[in-house]
């Protein structure tokens, strides 16, 4: 029996999230449908991020114990022949037993984006929150450097009861393209539906309803009503998993 790390990429927009659901299609349960087709796992599917209802990955990292009936190099092609398109194996290593794909991860990074095309593009509808009109990314840019470090994030987050909110914050940053922008934060993990409030409140500075003053009193007061709205998870990716 040995370790593996799996490499996935998929389109979350059908699926109920990572975590396995009964009744519900989950990245999860379609990939263990798959695995059973090619390996044996003799463990739990551990993995980086449980990404929540309609949010994507880059770079997504799963592991198990078990054993594979292809080798490594050629257990993608094998496993992805039993996915659906939208979820694709890119890589498979054999690890060290003690690797285990959330605990020893040091850091994720994710991305929000934004595409201001209007009409919106067919083709970007299941990737991205979609704004009308032009924003102002300099405010947006100072509001989010204020994360940065270690902050209590429960004014940008679902409180759960007995789970800290405290996080620290390495890379926040605003990233620009031809009609779209994106809000890239790297933490040494996130709180559940921290990235979605930030971005929305982010959003409110970049349209002129927020100051950057105002942004910095929310994030740090600790009172989650007084958050912009949650943005659709369409938009979120998860990019990268540090190890």
């Amino acid at each position: 029996m040995q370790n593996y790390k799996l490499i996935m990429e998929y389109d979350g927009t059908d699926y109920k999230g990572w975590q396995k659901q009964p009744g519900l299609p989950t990245i999860q349960g379609t990939l263990e449908e798959a695995l059973a087709r090619v390996a044996t796992v003799e463990s739990p599917l551990y993995a980086a991020g449980r990404t929540d209802a309609g949010v994507h990955a880059r770079g997504q990292v799963a592991s198990f114990l078990g054993t594979l009936k292809p080798p490594p190099p050629r257990f993608p092609a094998a496993v992805n022949s039993f996915l659906p398109q939208g979820i694709v194996v890119k890589r498979c290593e054999e690890v060290d037993k003690g690797f285990n794909a959330r605990k020893s991860a040091v850091a994720r990074e994710y991305t929000y984006y934004i595409h201001f095309d209007h009409p919106p593009s067919p083709f970007d509808r299941r990737f991205a929150y979609h704004h009308k009109g032009k924003l102002d990314e300099e405010a947006m840019r100072r509001a989010l450097h204020s994360v940065l470090g270690i902050h209590d994030f429960a004014s940008f987050c679902r409180v759960e009861e007995g789970r800290s909110t405290v996080r620290e914050v390495f890379v926040a940053d605003i990233l620009l393209g031809n009609e779209v922008l994106g809000i890239r934060v790297k933490a040494n993990a996130f709180v559940w539906m921290m990235m979605r409030m930030l971005c929305g409140s982010l959003l409110g500075v970049g349209r002129g309803k927020w100051s950057v003053e105002h942004f910095k009193e929310v994030l740090e007061g600790g009172d989650n009503s007084l958050s912009g709205p949650a943005l659709p998870p369409r938009g979120l990716f998860l990019e990268r998993v540090y190890y």
